[in-house]
């Protein structure tokens, strides 16, 4: 599984060698160099090879970014798909987590795995609009 890097631990304004990047996310120098095959900017062709912190800090807040699919209104992330999918209608339920937030468990409708989202309870007259919820029996009174 892929580490995710702090993006705020490279200070903007000061240049960075590959071993400096290295050392500082505790990460082998092949590991750099495969981020600037991936396109991390380099300040010159000249070796030892430079790369601007800002410019480190930019690629490693990409880097964050490129995995996520957030789930639109209709949607719950299925855990097998990996993806955001419609669940199957009579397979929704709510589950209340706190006394601010709660989870919502449904089926995929094309795997018929588990699917996961959290929502704010004060989000609950939005879910009931785009999904079937069933409310357990002590929250009946919260809607």
């Amino acid at each position: 599984m892929a580490k995710r890097y702090n993006p705020n631990k490279c200070k903007i304004n000061r240049n960075y060698t590959i071993s400096e990047i290295a050392l500082l996310y505790e990460v082998h120098k092949s590991t750099v160099k495969a981020w600037l095959r991936k396109g991390l900017i380099k300040i010159d062709n000249k070796r030892p090879y430079l790369i601007l912190g800002g410019d480190l800090r930019q690629f490693l807040k990409d880097l964050r970014g490129i995995n996520k699919r957030p789930c639109e209104l209709g949607e719950i992330y299925c855990l097998k798909c990996r993806a955001p999918r419609e669940p199957l209608q009579d397979s929704i339920v709510f589950e209340s987590e706190s006394s601010t937030y709660g989870r919502l468990k449904g089926s995929c409708n094309v795997c018929d795995s588990t699917m996961n989202r959290y929502f704010r309870l004060a989000d609950l007259a939005v879910l009931q609009r785009h999904f079937a919820v069933i409310l357990p029996l002590q929250q009946k009174r919260l809607s």
